[in-house]
């Protein structure tokens, strides 16, 4: 369900694009190696060339080159652009100005439509111009501008998705059935251990596919608006299943209807090899209805780093993500604890552990909504 909203999304988003038209503007832009808005914007730039075949988009890196750097104060004090807004990734158009990845992002292609064969921009310039939160002169992109996700965040959402209870169910049948077929607690240690494994790295690269998307998407904005709602709602229809479970024919765990088939995939697994294979397919049953809070984590960083910035939180996110397997793992390993035991357990706090998510991720949700984080 989410993955077809991101779609929609991105579909809408490209009916709006201008269709190719005969473009011959001498465009300069600015930008600083290290700016997390100038790598966001870096492929919607590259493919203008591809939409206006006729354009001209002369590029200055400011940071390492002192002289882009010099004529960039050159063009900003000639334009008279505001001092708190003189900073990288900026556009020069005729006598127009752009500053900032949202002024760029939403600006440029109307102004090019306006001005389709102007000459090189003049240092000096009497037109005005669109800013918005630019990356500073010197030191990148301030920290008012460039909100930085707290771990507390990470790690909550993460804690939230890692106590649904599908994983979990799947883990404890596979425990089982290796448990039943060989009798043998390694054996059956070294399939959970595969299990595990194989949901982590399918979550983690997932999670970089979704990214990416995002970001070369241009939606890292709406999507960030809309991942504060969405965690308000996948919060509430948690809650809902505490109070009322079940209640409206569907509770935000894997379908029924799925539950059979997903059964006669694992006792196909026979091997640890064939465990860590079940992984990657129990991640396609269970994203559709309890990815909401990796969503909204991915919304979150999408909106404020970097694909580079991002990757640490998405190891951290997921290893808090697995730990709840691991720690069954090792309780069942060790003797402390038995599948029946574990799996009784769970249905009987399923309940309450719809709650503990609903609670976290409305709040969670709450928090974005306000831009509190």
């Amino acid at each position: 369900m989410l993955l077809v909203i991101f779609f929609l999304l991105s579909s809408w988003a490209g009916a709006q694009t201008a269709s190719a038209q005969e473009v011959s503007s001498c465009v300069y832009y600015f930008w600083g190696e290290g700016c997390p808005q100038c790598e966001r914007l870096a492929p919607f730039i590259e493919e203008l060339p591809l939409q206006y075949p006729g354009i001209q988009i002369e590029k200055f890196e400011i940071y390492r080159d002192r002289g882009n750097a010099l004529r960039l104060n050159e063009y900003l004090e000639g334009h008279k652009v505001p001092s708190s807004f003189r900073g990288v990734p900026a556009v020069f158009l005729g006598e127009r100005y752009l500053i900032g990845e949202d002024a760029i992002r939403e600006n440029l292609e109307k102004e090019l439509a306006a001005n389709p064969a102007t000459a090189c921009p003049s240092p000096s310039s009497s037109g005005a111009g669109i800013v918005g939160e630019p990356c500073s002169l010197t030191e990148g992109c301030p920290v008012e501008t460039q909100k930085m996700p707290t771990l507390i965040t990470i790690i909550g959402a993460a804690l939230v998705d890692s106590i649904n209870p599908c994983a979990i169910a799947v883990l404890l049948i596979l425990l089982s059935s290796f448990l039943l077929e060989a009798g043998s607690r390694k054996r059956a240690l070294a399939a959970g251990l595969a299990f595990t494994v194989s949901i982590y790295l399918a979550y983690f690269f997932l999670g970089l596919g979704l990214f990416s998307a995002i970001q070369v998407s241009g939606l890292s904005d709406l999507v960030y608006r809309l991942v504060g709602i969405l965690a308000i709602i996948v919060g509430l229809l948690n809650i809902k299943d505490y109070f009322w479970y079940r209640g409206g024919g569907f509770a935000m765990e894997i379908p029924r209807s799925w539950r059979h088939a997903l059964k006669d995939i694992i006792y196909k697994a026979t091997s640890p090899l064939g465990a860590f294979l079940v992984g990657f397919v129990v991640v396609l049953f269970e994203l559709p209805c309890t990815g909401g809070p990796y969503f909204f984590v991915l919304g979150l960083l999408a909106k404020n780093l970097t694909l580079a910035g991002a990757v640490p939180y998405l190891i951290l996110y997921n290893v808090f993500f697995v730990l709840p397997l691991l720690l069954i793992l090792g309780l069942v390993f060790l003797g402390y604890s038995t599948v029946e035991k574990a799996a009784e357990w769970k249905e009987r706090n399923i309940r309450l552990l719809h709650l503990i998510a609903g609670v976290v991720l409305t709040a969670l949700g709450v928090a974005v909504t306000l831009r509190l984080v």
